[in-house]
């Protein structure tokens, strides 16, 4: 059998990025029993190519990407024989040539589309419903992101199939020579709280920020933001302005995947009180390398995290301050919590997320 698998979004520097690259890193050696055509962004280092897998190079912008995933790749699937389609990135095909598997992440711009621009509302609305309800099978990544697509795109649940994403090898504790060293390059201190991710409004970091600067004084670490900045990030920016310790925040940008596992491991906790996630790979990530985990009650979170993290009402700025207040005090707690994160994150991989879409192949064949 031949699948199609379009990895245009692996330059993406997001979850979704980081998923379709390790998919597709992990997908020949957990079902060598398929031939894969691959395409790939041009300019983007191949992930590493094993004997049953054919790499096509693609332009990724925009344009070269529309263009692609709704007319070209027909023209493609027929050359190359394929047997089924995959579209690991939420966005589908609205005239799918064969049998298509779509992965869809999640569906926060029908829960919440004030987060987003509405260049981007519109291109999902056009992109990720309609060719889902196409689709021959939908992944998700959660039972939350499964729920949501039953009640809001209409689809029904013999046509989902849960796959959880995946904690990459990379991600283990690392040794404190290794976390000073990052922590130097950075210019980062000894002890801090860290969030990563982009800077975008279902991150909810006006409220970190605002429950951080509020409890700082009764002896709160510094506050390491990270990331670059995404849409719709003013109030955050603003937000930033506004602290009352503004000495002790520390914004590094963005930080390489060669760094982070360090930077995980350095963190007296993580901090990730989203609103809405698919999934939520970075509080895994995290758990992966030691650190205690503060997330959301709301959404994937709990369901991801299960009982190795501390959970909150993102929407309450008290619960926020106490909790962090918690995690700087309570050396018995942050243990316990960094104990528990590392079985939780050993329970899912990228070779187990792979395992289970080649079963789907095997269904759409």
């Amino acid at each position: 059998m031949r699948v199609l698998l379009n990895g245009l979004q692996a330059a993406n520097q997001s979850g979704t990025g980081r998923y379709v690259s390790a998919l597709c890193q992990a997908l020949p050696e957990a079902a060598p029993e398929f031939e894969t055509v691959l395409v790939w962004p041009s300019g983007q280092p191949h992930p590493a190519i094993q004997g049953n897998v054919k790499v096509i190079d693609q332009p990724a912008g925009m344009a070269s990407r529309l263009r692609f995933d709704h007319c070209s790749v027909r023209a493609l699937a027929r050359r190359e024989g394929v047997d089924v389609l995959h579209y690991p990135a939420s966005t589908g095909c609205l005239l799918p040539p064969r049998p298509v598997l779509q992965t869809v992440h999640d569906l926060c711009y029908l829960r919440h589309p004030e987060w987003f621009p509405a260049s981007k509302n519109l291109y999902y609305r056009l992109f990720i419903g309609p060719t889902a309800r196409r689709a021959d099978l939908v992944l998700a990544d959660s039972q939350a992101t499964a729920g949501d697509i039953r009640t809001l795109l209409g689809i029904s649940a013999d046509r989902i199939r849960v796959t959880p994403l995946g904690v990459g090898p990379e991600f283990y504790p690392r040794a404190k020579q290794e976390q000073q060293a990052v922590c130097a390059k950075h210019g980062l201190p000894e002890k801090f709280f860290l969030f990563v991710g982009t800077l975008e409004p279902r991150k909810n970091l006006v409220r970190l920020l605002q429950a951080w600067d509020r409890a700082y004084d009764t002896g709160l670490p510094p506050l390491v933001i990270a990331g670059r900045r995404g849409w719709k990030a003013d109030p955050i920016f603003a937000a930033l302005r506004q602290l009352r310790h503004k000495e002790a925040l520390h914004r590094p940008g963005f930080v390489a995947d060669d760094d982070l596992p360090a930077l995980l491991s350095a963190a007296q906790a993580f901090l990730w009180p989203s609103l809405m996630e698919g999934f939520g790979l970075p509080p895994l990530e995290a758990m992966a390398c030691g650190a205690p985990v503060l997330t959301s009650n709301l959404s994937s979170m709990p369901e991801v995290t299960g009982n190795a993290a501390l959970l909150v009402d993102p929407t309450s700025e008290t619960e926020i301050a106490g909790a962090l207040t918690a995690l700087a005090h309570e050396d018995r707690l942050c243990a316990s919590l960094s104990e528990a994160g590392l079985r939780q994150a050993a329970l899912f991989s990228w070779e187990n997320t792979a395992r289970l879409t080649a079963a789907a192949y095997h269904e759409l064949a």
